[in-house]
C-alpha cells in the first residue's frame, strides 16, 4: 500500500486525538503533534523506537495481541487498559477538583497495512466522561447508603414516618401502618394527606416547632398527637416528611400527675384552712358562752350583746370569706378570665397565713395593684402556692424558729410581660440540684414528707396552661440593712390583659 506522507501528516496533526502508526513489533513510525504537545516526547525522538521504550508499563503482549487480531481481521479492535484506564502516561494539569491524575483515554486499533503489518493506534481523550461516570457512581452509592440509612431509621424510631410527593403518601414505616390501623403498607401508599391530617389549618400552624393535635383515623377513633412536617430534598426530588407520636398514653399520665398534684394541694389547703379555722370558731364560741354566761347572771347589757353579736358576725364573715376562696382555689378553670393579679396574690396567702405565722414566717409584699392578667387565675393560684410552701418547707429546715425567716413576692409590668418574683431567706438551692427540681417525683425532703410534684406541676402550669416561664435562681439581697440569700423563682406571664 503507497502512503501519501504529506497528505498523512496535515490530517494527523489536525485532528484533536492522538495517532500513532506502528508495527505489530511496536516500533513507532509517526507520532503526531498532539501526543507531542501532551506527552512531551517529540516525534522526532521516538520514531523508528519501540514504544515499550518510552512507556514500559504497557502490558505489551496484550497490545501486540490486539495488533495481530487487527491485521488478521482486517477490522479494527478496541484496546482497553485493564489497570491505569491509559495506554500511556499523560499527566493532566493542575485542577482544583479532578479525579484523576492521568488523561483517561480509550483506545481505538485500526488495521492500515496488512502486507506490511502497519495499524494506526487512535488514543481519545475521555478523561470528562470517565469524571462524569465516577461523580455518578459516587452519586448512586451515596443514594443507595442514604436509602439504606433512611430504610434504617424508618425501621428502628419510635417515631411514624410518613414521606409525601405532590401530598400523596410514597412510603411510611410500620409504626405509621399500626398507628392508623391499617394492615399494610399499600392501605397507607396513594393516600392524600388531607385523608390523614383532616385539620387543615396545622399546615399553616407548623414552623420549626411540632405542634400537639389530635388525629382522627379512618374508624373515627382518635389519638392525640405530637406532629412535625418539613420538606425535605431527597433524590434530587422534594418530599414532604410527616412524624407523628402518638402521645395519648403520656398525655393520660400527665392527667393522672396534675390529679395528683391537686389533690396533694387540696389535703394541704384542707389542713389549712381547718387549721385556720379553729380560732374564729373558739372567737365564736366564747362570744356566745360569754353573753349566755351574762345573761343568767342577769349582767348583760345591750352593749354587751351587741358587741358579742358583731364579734361573732365579723368572725362569721371572715370564715365565709375564707370558704369563698378555697372554693375559687378548688374550681378547674375552663376559660380564661381578667383577674387582678395583687388581689388573687393576697387571697392565695390569706389561705396559708395560719400556716405561715405559726411557723413564724414573714410575708414582704410589693405588688403593683393596677395589673390585671387575662389567663387561667386558679392555675396560677396552685402554681403560686405550691412555691411558698417549697419556701416554708426550706425555711424550716435551715432557720432556726428565732431567726428571721421571710419571703417576698414582687409584680412589676414589663413592655411585652408581667414578672412575679418570689424570694426566700433559706440559703439558695444546691447548685447540684438545681437543674432537677423541676422534673417530676424529684424531691429533697423525706419521703414520707412529700410527692415531689409540687414545682414540677407549678412549671407545668406556668409554661403549658399559662405559656409563661419560670426560672429557679439564687441571689443575694438586702433587708433591714442586712444581708441574705435564698431561692428566687421569676415568673414571667405574657402582658395580654
Amino acid at each position: 500500500m503507497k502512503l501519501d506522507s504529506n497528505k498523512f501528516d496535515i490530517i494527523c496533526n489536525t485532528v484533536d486525538n492522538g495517532i500513532i502508526l506502528i508495527n505489530k513489533n511496536l516500533e513507532v513510525l509517526f507520532w503526531n503533534k498532539w501526543l507531542e504537545i501532551r506527552t512531551g516526547v517529540a516525534a522526532s525522538d521516538i520514531k523508528n523506537q519501540n514504544l515499550i521504550d518510552f512507556y514500559p508499563n504497557i502490558d505489551h503482549k496484550k497490545l501486540k495481541r490486539k495488533i495481530t487480531t487487527a491485521l488478521k481481521l482486517n477490522s479494527s479492535t478496541f484496546y482497553t487498559p485493564q489497570m491505569s484506564e491509559f495506554l500511556i502516561n499523560i499527566e493532566l494539569g493542575k485542577v482544583a477538583d479532578k479525579v484523576f491524575n492521568n488523561m483517561q483515554q480509550s483506545i481505538t486499533i485500526t488495521p492500515l497495512d496488512s502486507e506490511s503489518e502497519l495499524v494506526i493506534i487512535y488514543i481519545y481523550d475521555v478523561t470528562i466522561l470517565s469524571e462524569i461516570n465516577f461523580k455518578l457512581k459516587e452519586v448512586k452509592e451515596k443514594v443507595e447508603e442514604k436509602n439504606e440509612e433512611l430504610k434504617l431509621l424508618f425501621d428502628t424510631t419510635m417515631e411514624a414516618i410518613i414521606l409525601f410527593k405532590d401530598d400523596k403518601v410514597a412510603d411510611c414505616n410500620k409504626i405509621a401502618i399500626d398507628l392508623f390501623k391499617y394492615s399494610s403498607k399499600n392501605d397507607l401508599v396513594g393516600k392524600h394527606f388531607e385523608e390523614l391530617i383532616y385539620n387543615k389549618k396545622i399546615l399553616e400552624e407548623i414552623n420549626e416547632k411540632p405542634i400537639e393535635t389530635t388525629i382522627i383515623r379512618e374508624d373515627k377513633s382518635s389519638f392525640k398527637a405530637l406532629i412535625n412536617i418539613k420538606d425535605t430534598p431527597l433524590n434530587s426530588q422534594i418530599f414532604k416528611i410527616l412524624t407523628i407520636i402518638d402521645i395519648s398514653e403520656i398525655k393520660r399520665k400527665e392527667n393522672l400527675l396534675a390529679e395528683q398534684s391537686k389533690l396533694a394541694a387540696m389535703g394541704e389547703m384542707i389542713g389549712n384552712i381547718a387549721h385556720q379555722w379553729r380560732q374564729p370558731l373558739n372567737i365564736i364560741s366564747i362570744a356566745a358562752t360569754n353573753a349566755k354566761l351574762k345573761k343568767e347572771m342577769n349582767l348583760l347589757t345591750d352593749d354587751i350583746l351587741l358587741d358579742a353579736l358583731k364579734l361573732i358576725s365579723d368572725t362569721t364573715e371572715h370564715l365565709s370569706n375564707t370558704i369563698d376562696v378555697f372554693t375559687d382555689f378548688l374550681k378547674e378553670d375552663k376559660e380564661k378570665s381578667l383577674f387582678n393579679l395583687s388581689q388573687n396574690i393576697k387571697n392565695n396567702i390569706s389561705l396559708i397565713e395560719t400556716i405561715l405565722n405559726e411557723n413564724k414566717i414573714k410575708i414582704e409584699l410589693d405588688l403593683d395593684d393596677e395589673i390585671y392578667i387575662y389567663n387561667f387565675s386558679n392555675e396560677f393560684s396552685q402554681a403560686l402556692i405550691n412555691i411558698l410552701h417549697n419556701a416554708k418547707d426550706a425555711l424550716n429546715s435551715t432557720k432556726s424558729i428565732d431567726e428571721l425567716r421571710l419571703i417576698k413576692i414582687s409584680t412589676k409590668q414589663l413592655l411585652n410581660n408581667i414578672e412575679i418574683s418570689i424570694s426566700d431567706n433559706a440559703g439558695g438551692i444546691n447548685k447540684d440540684i438545681i437543674d432537677k427540681i423541676f422534673e417530676p417525683y424529684f424531691t429533697t425532703k423525706h419521703k414520707f414528707q412529700g410527692t415531689g410534684l409540687g414545682l414540677y406541676m407549678t412549671r407545668k402550669i406556668i409554661k403549658s396552661s399559662m405559656k409563661g416561664e419560670i426560672i429557679a435562681s439564687n441571689e443575694r439581697f438586702t433587708y433591714n440593712q442586712r444581708n441574705y440569700e435564698g431561692a428566687h423563682f421569676k415568673i414571667l406571664l405574657p402582658n395580654n390583659s
